[in-house]
């Protein structure tokens, strides 16, 4: 204290700190007593306008007294949104402002509130609401959420600046479409239906085609569509006449296709699928119209007795023989004709014809034996056939010791015994067909009566089908026929789905055979179950005609698919079929079953590579039907000879058959073509295949001959064991990528 008083500036200075601390107690104090006055005065005026009911006025009260808690309460009684919101907003109260003003719809002031409340999902809301789409897609954005901001900028109209968005949000679809959306807006049609084509949108990239003209691409979404002949039509329109024709190639409508590459000036092309449809004439005479005779008379002589187009072939490869000056060529056209079922008269113009040859060629014998054969046909009082007696004047007075014998005719000429066609004869032509062939005793059996099904009658029926079929099959279609019936594409009313109907007519086999041949086929195929080989699915027997229907494959037979004296080149097509038929094989032999008639035309190819194995239990009927007659089953060019010797048939039989089928892939041959072919499969060595194509492989030569062995056992056990070796000589120890060929899975 003396320090104290010592210090009068100290003094001085304590008393003013604390007249200033005091001073500003006491206003502190004061302001607060005038506000409570003030806030005190506010709420009794409040509760006085609220005593007379009047809610607005106490609110408007409220908010003149700074009391906008009090007065947001009241306007929300009210159900005045907008000012409670503004009254919420004075108080500073974020969240509730942002809501009453969402309510009122005013999503500019409740954007601003979200923002201050921090509340990015409110404040997102209200500026899409609020049309500020540019920053509502910036805010989504920064959220993460791209989608979302995409579907704003598009609202903004930024549409490319969307697609961009979609994209990196990885939503392709949303960016494909509104990507082909603005180049439409832009006239980029090309462009933009390309890109509705990644969407699989057909419907919309075709209509941006047709904008942009382009025929190409029009005329595949047009198949897409499933509009298979207007895609073939805008292409033609447009004169892509090429593209047209491939376009029909793929789709198996060869002969379409055909007309289509000569459109196009591709000859060969037309050709090639003239062949696939199987139509041989068309073939022929294209051929002839080019002046490639040679190449007609080829194809004309391939032509198996057993086609429907026999006739037709022989006859036109007559003429040009004819038409070279080769007279011998062309009466061995007409003798292999003759040997055919004709109508009769047919046969008489087909007869004269050869005779008139015959005396141009002094071969008086075989003149007589055809003049013979129609003697009963011909009417000799009738003078329009005065021909015949003077042709037959003719032979008797030519002189026979100086005539040439013609390579192509038989001892049975000379002997004026009944003329066959068969390989089963002493001496065959080099013309062969690789149809099947039966040999009874000494009788060969014919294919089946030629005119069945061939006709439409009154009611729409084909002629010979029984009538009572029609209750469950429509629309028939004679495909063809063979040695064993004929057959028909048909649909199955019942099952709604395309079917093959198989019949066994008269002279197919004897009568009593006939119907444990059909059985017996029908039940040994129905009992195999492989991808590989062809389903049976019914059977009966209608009017004496047993019949079976079975799965139509759509494709072609593997001789469609075999270059004419050339290898295979597709070696991964190769490899694909042989697995799958080795599967089949492998199948139906783990079964006790045998085929016993394996060739190139009894293995189907379908449009997508699967390779179809069908007829089996034709060889196995045969010898159950004929008991103890000789009996020969077969196709002569892939028999093996214990089929040929009598001796007992295995499984072997077929792996001796595959072996001719790798031989004829391989080289472009048959081993065996010339001279008695029964002989040469039975005790001639197998040529060499290196003498057809020396760029084989020892190991592939190695895996052919051993399945060409020409005793049974000698053979490979199966046919597993043939498709490992056949891999690992063609493609070594790794496996060929064959993924993309259907069907190949199945080995």
């Amino acid at each position: 204290m003396d320090a104290l008083g010592r210090n009068p500036q100290l003094i001085s200075l304590i008393i003013a700190a604390v007249v200033v601390v005091g001073g500003g107690l006491f206003v502190r104090w004061w302001v607060k007593r005038l506000a409570h006055q003030e806030d005190t005065k506010g709420e009794r005026a409040v509760s006085k306008a609220l005593d007379k009911g009047d809610v607005l006025g106490a609110a408007k009260i409220a908010m003149e007294h700074e009391l906008y808690a009090k007065a947001a309460e009241l306007y929300s009684r009210e159900g005045r949104k907008l000012d409670e919101a503004r009254a919420w907003r004075k108080a500073q109260k974020w969240e509730r402002a942002a809501d009453a003003f969402s309510d009122a719809n005013d999503w500019d002031s409740a954007a601003f509130c979200f923002r201050k409340a921090n509340d990015e999902q409110g404040l997102l809301k209200a500026l899409e609401k609020a049309g500020q789409f540019v920053e509502a897609a910036k805010l989504a954005n920064r959220a993460g959420r791209q989608s979302f901001a995409g579907e704003l900028l598009v609202k903004a109209g930024m549409k490319a600046e969307a697609v961009e968005m979609f994209r990196k949000a990885g939503d392709t679809p949303r960016a494909l479409e509104l990507s082909a959306r603005v180049r439409e807006e832009k006239g980029e049609f090309d462009a933009a239906g390309k890109t509705w084509a990644k969407l699989e949108r057909w419907e919309d990239a075709l209509r941006n085609f047709e904008e942009s003209g382009d025929a190409t691409l029009i005329a595949k979404v047009l198949q897409k569509l499933g509009r298979k002949d207007d895609a073939v039509a805008a292409l033609g329109k447009a004169g892509l006449h090429r593209e047209a024709a491939a376009m029909l190639e793929k789709q198996g409508r060869y002969r379409d296709a055909a007309q289509r590459w000569q459109r196009a000036g591709d000859t060969e092309q037309a050709i090639t699928c003239l062949m696939k449809e199987g139509d041989r004439i068309a073939v022929i005479k294209l051929r002839a119209a080019q002046g490639d005779t040679d190449e007609a008379l080829r194809v004309a002589e391939l032509v198996p007795p057993t086609d429907s187009a026999f006739a037709e072939a022989m006859q036109l490869a007559a003429d040009l023989r004819e038409g070279q000056g080769d007279g011998k060529g062309a009466l061995q056209n007409l003798y292999r004709l003759l040997q055919a079922p004709q109508p009769n008269d047919v046969k008489v113009a087909l007869t004269r014809r050869a005779a008139e040859l015959c005396v141009e060629l002094q071969q008086p014998r075989l003149g007589r034996v055809m003049l013979e054969r129609i003697t009963e046909l011909v009417d000799l009082d009738d003078p329009e056939t005065a021909w015949f007696e003077s042709l037959r004047q003719q032979f008797y007075e030519m002189p026979e010791d100086a005539v040439e014998q013609l390579p192509f005719l038989t001892p049975s000429v000379a002997t004026r015994r009944p003329l066959v066609t068969s390989a089963v004869e002493a001496e065959v032509t080099e013309h062969f067909s690789e149809g099947t062939v039966a040999y009874v005793g000494s009788e060969v059996r014919g294919a089946p009566a030629v005119d069945f099904g061939t006709e439409i009658g009154p009611d729409g029926w084909p002629e010979g089908v029984p009538p009572a079929l029609s209750r469950r099959y429509s629309g028939l279609e004679r495909l063809g026929q063979g040695g064993n019936g004929v057959v028909f594409r048909a649909q199955d009313r019942l099952l709604s789905r395309v079917v093959v109907l198989k019949f066994m007519i008269d002279g197919a086999m004897p009568t009593d055979v006939a119907k444990r041949y059909f059985e017996r086929e029908v039940k040994m195929a129905a009992s195999l179950s492989h991808t590989n080989i062809v389903h049976i699915y019914d059977m009966g027997n209608e009017e004496g005609v047993p019949w079976y229907s079975m799965e139509y494959i759509e494709g072609l037979p593997l001789t469609a698919h075999l270059p004419a004296n050339e290898p295979v080149a597709d070696r991964i097509f190769l490899m694909s079929v042989v697995e799958q038929i080795c599967a089949a094989l492998d199948h139906a032999h783990s079964r006790g079953m045998i085929h016993r008639d394996i060739k190139p035309d009894n293995i189907l190819i379908a449009v997508d590579g699967t390779a179809k194995l069908l007829d089996f239990g034709l060889a196995r009927a045969f010898d159950d039907g004929f008991g103890e007659q000789s009996v020969l089953a077969g196709t002569p060019f892939y028999m093996a000879p214990e089929q040929i010797d009598g001796s007992t048939v295995s499984h072997k039989a077929d792996i001796y058959a595959l072996g001719v089928i790798l031989y004829r892939m391989f080289t472009g041959r048959l081993p065996f073509v010339d001279g008695n072919i029964f002989v040469a499969h039975a005790l001639e060595p197998v040529p060499d295949p290196l003498q057809y194509n020396p760029d084989l492989s020892p190991d592939i030569v190695g895996v052919i001959m051993r399945c060409l062995e020409k005793k049974a056992e000698d053979r490979p056990n199966n046919c597993g064991q043939i498709k490992v070796d056949l891999h690992e000589a063609l493609f070594g120890h790794m496996r060929p990528n064959v993924s993309n060929i259907p069907g190949a899975e199945a080995g």
